[in-house]
């Protein structure tokens, strides 16, 4: 065992400067390299503040910090994305002190891996606090954005207040303003259908530090078309009746008033010769009078919501041929 341990100190410490030199001109060829290969991006980056219960922060000065972060550059795209932010732990206890306090590499949180932090401007930031208090606020009728294929938006959302917990000088200032939350838009732009979802409180600005509850409110967008109703009056009625039948049918009244109802466009591009109004003589008795309803054949790619005939029954009445002579 010593005369391994003899050989192994003997193989270290022969030429041991040329390999102390080795071991250097390594260390700067991987730095060379690294600088080489990584990147560096600035961003800046919100600042939180977990604080002691009952404490609000009414003001951080500044409320982001720009933060330098270096990595590959397949590293650094996914943090746009991450959101990173800066987290501070003050020492403040009473809502009557302000801190300034230093921000450090371990507060910066949300990093992908292989990105390091190399650089804060500025270096600290200054907190004021205040006591916490609740309060509910209003919030503001969703914005829409676009506008659908067709009709009007009629929107309905809840909750209309939710509960605020912040700074009891920024409640007060609100309150008095008459302050209220917005919300992300709802994009209804080319829809045709009423649909319901959920869309979160926006902050007020990237110096909030209240919270909300809840962070949502549920939306509820109805598409309302406006409908149009046209009349077709003394459309003649025509007779389906089978293939090589004898005799004629005779209607009455021969012609009826047709009533168009749907959406205002559709019901105005119909025309006359689009429709086929009809009675179904099939199934009617040859030698007495029968009372059939009126059908009215659409194209297929129209839909209203209601078609009806006025009268919306006929009397057929057959009449045969008259024998040969």
């Amino acid at each position: 065992m010593r005369v391994e341990l003899a050989s192994f100190l003997h193989g270290l410490l022969t030429d041991v400067r040329w390999k102390l030199a080795a071991l250097l001109v390594a260390a700067i060829v991987f730095y060379a390299v690294r600088s080489k290969i990584s990147d560096t991006v600035t961003l800046a980056v919100p600042v939180e503040v977990e604080k002691e219960p009952g404490l609000a922060v009414l003001k951080a000065d500044p409320f982001s910090v720009r933060v330098t972060f270096r990595g590959a550059s397949a590293d650094l795209q996914p943090l746009t994305l991450r959101e990173p932010r800066v987290v501070l732990r003050p020492k403040a206890n009473d809502a009557v002190d302000a801190e300034r306090v230093r921000i450090h590499q371990g507060d910066v949180h949300g990093l992908p891996h292989g990105v390091r932090v190399v650089g804060f401007e500025p270096e600290s930031v200054l907190l004021t606090f205040d006591r916490q208090e609740e309060m509910l606020l209003p919030v503001a009728p969703p914005p829409l954005e676009g506008k659908p294929l067709r009709g009007r938006v009629e929107l309905d959302y809840s909750p209309r207040f939710v509960r605020v917990k912040g700074a009891h000088r920024q409640l007060l200032e609100w309150k008095a303003a008459d302050f209220h939350l917005q919300t992300q838009p709802v994009n209804v732009d080319g829809c045709v259908q009423s649909f319901t979802k959920s869309v979160d409180i926006a902050t007020p600005g990237v110096a909030w530090q209240a919270e909300v509850e809840p962070r949502q409110v549920s939306v509820k967008v109805t598409i309302v078309t406006e409908q149009s109703t046209r009349e077709l009056r003394d459309f003649p009625v025509l007779v389906a009746a089978h293939p090589g039948s004898k005799g004629s049918w005779q209607v009455l009244p021969p012609t009826v008033a047709v009533r168009l109802t749907g959406r205002a466009e559709v019901v105005e591009a119909l025309t006359p010769e689009s429709l086929v109004v009809l009675v179904d003589a099939r199934r009617a008795p040859a030698d007495e009078p029968d009372v059939q309803p009126i059908l009215v054949h659409l194209p297929p790619d129209v839909t209203l919501d209601a078609v009806t005939c006025d009268p919306p029954t006929v009397v057929l009445l057959r009449n045969e041929e008259p024998p040969a002579p």
